[in-house]
């Protein structure tokens, strides 16, 4: 036996039921993340709206939230590089089930902090 079949034989294989709850939960951070990234974007359009007739309200919150979606933005295309990846000028293959489970997780982390954002610029405009 050669070095590269030992390689192969050690290898951990996921299951099928494994890959399909990666990829599952990769579906549904990326549902989240693009529902999220919509409603971030309205609410930042509102702002820009309202601060239009009073310039100085919500001016440190609307720039925060600019930024949070440069910041969803720049990630969703870092992970759409990796999937494809074309960062190393291969031709496109199929992730790996941990590839899909880091980017569930990263989309899960933005979606919260999302959350917190959108949380609380609805309790401020309720107070």
């Amino acid at each position: 036996m050669n070095q590269e079949e030992s390689a192969i034989s050690f290898g951990y294989e996921a299951s099928e039921e494994e890959i399909q709850k990666v990829i599952l939960a990769w579906a549904q951070a990326t549902e989240a993340f693009h529902y999220r990234f919509a409603k971030l974007d309205r609410l930042i359009n509102t702002l820009q709206t309202a601060s239009r007739r009073k310039p100085t309200a919500n001016r440190a919150r609307l720039n925060r939230l600019v930024a949070l979606r440069q910041h969803m933005g720049d990630v969703l295309m870092t992970l759409l590089i990796d999937m494809s990846n074309q960062k190393t000028g291969q031709p496109a293959q199929l992730s790996k089930p941990g590839q899909l489970y880091s980017h569930a997780n990263l989309l899960d982390e933005l979606n919260r902090q999302i959350d917190v954002e959108l949380i609380s610029v609805t309790h401020v405009a309720q107070a």
